[in-house]
């Protein structure tokens, strides 16, 4: 039947709104052990180490590739016909790798097949079409955006509430961005016990008001995009109203606790962080001229783990980085409620004053 489906349409978004051509580059890369190196050092000390782990998720990893090799132009032509946003980026490599510090990244777009891994605890993960809506769900995120970028939308959502990066508005879209697009490959009954399943409910806390605000209410189709319902929403809904992020009141502190600004001769970082309640670093100062900066890390960021090693603290944190800045160091953050990574290089165009 999911054959059938493709099929019967897709001569639609491939006329009538996208064509192949403006569609990014998107390779599927499933050989990633240098990758996975950089992110779990202490568990792989060699590349025939790091190749033998990935010997478990061959099977999965090859039928995820062939469904990609196959109707990978589809998905992308299909996700930006339902969403009414142009992909901008030219080109971007999706990586399959065994274990990734959260359950899946759509920068870099990171799909782990056995699990979520933070120190020696892993979390597995579903097999079978969990990947799928994974896979779905951070191209979703990806491709959404495209609307910050000039001529990624027809619509100006770009600072819409509803764009805003929490769960329930930017997760939420995405989420019912992937599962609409994913029923035209896959039977959407199948899909969505899966995606109501424990491990999911656990893993999108938004996912109660997706179902009962957007999925059987946002009907989207290439006459009814998302794009455009967003920019129609009004503002002052009682929908951006119930997606509000929930306020997080910050405790009283007296004095700065563990605070640091990164002390020389190590300053090119140009970063401040403050342990927060949660045992993660919270980026609470950041020099706009320095590495830190210039590599993607911004200011109220939480610093997870760096290369998948959570450090004890500030000064661990600072030496991990600077320890690995010759081949690029790995950083997972949370920002605006949703996990992000950046990659911090020390750059040779970036000198000390």
């Amino acid at each position: 039947m999911a054959l059938v489906l493709i099929f019967s349409l897709s001569f639609a978004p491939l006329t009538s709104f996208a064509q192949t051509s403006d569609l990014p580059q998107v390779d599927m890369v499933i050989d990633n052990y240098d990758y996975m190196i950089s992110l779990f050092p202490d568990d792989y000390s060699s590349r025939k180490q790091a190749i033998k782990a990935c010997s478990t998720i061959t099977t999965e990893a090859e039928s995820l590739k062939v469904f990609w090799d196959e109707y990978g132009e589809y998905v992308l032509t299909y996700l930006s016909y339902y969403a009414g946003i142009n992909w901008v980026e030219p080109e971007f490599d999706i990586y399959i790798v065994k274990y990734f510090p959260d359950f899946a990244s759509h920068r870099p777009l990171t799909i782990p097949l056995a699990g979520k891994k933070n120190d020696n605890r892993i979390v597995a993960v579903p097999q079978g079409l969990s990947h799928y809506i994974t896979l779905f769900q951070q191209l979703s995120k990806r491709l959404l955006e495209q609307a910050f970028a000039p001529g990624g939308s027809p619509y100006y959502i770009a600072n819409h509430p509803l764009m805003q990066k929490t769960p329930r508005r930017f997760g939420n879209l995405a989420n019912l961005l992937a599962l609409r697009t994913l029923a035209d490959f896959k039977d959407i009954d199948s899909v969505m016990a899966v995606f109501r399943s424990a491990h999911w409910k656990e893993r999108e806390p938004g996912q109660e008001v997706l179902l009962k605000k957007f999925w059987n209410k946002w009907e989207l189709s290439g006459d009814s995009t998302l794009a455009a319902m967003v920019a129609s929403e009004p503002y002052s809904s009682r929908l951006v109203a119930l997606t509000r992020p929930p306020v997080v009141k910050k405790p009283r502190r007296s004095g700065w606790g563990d605070h640091q600004l990164q002390p020389p001769p190590g300053g090119k970082l140009g970063l401040s962080v403050a342990r927060s309640s949660s045992g993660f670093f919270r980026v609470v100062d950041i020099d706009t001229l320095k590495l830190a900066y210039i590599s993607g890390l911004r200011k109220d960021d939480l610093i997870r783990n760096i290369e998948g090693s959570s450090p004890r603290n500030i000064k661990q944190l600072f030496a991990g980085i600077l320890k690995g800045l010759d081949r690029g160091v790995h950083v997972n953050i949370i920002r605006n409620d949703e996990p992000d990574a950046v990659i911090i290089y020390s750059w040779d165009e970036v000198t000390e004053p």
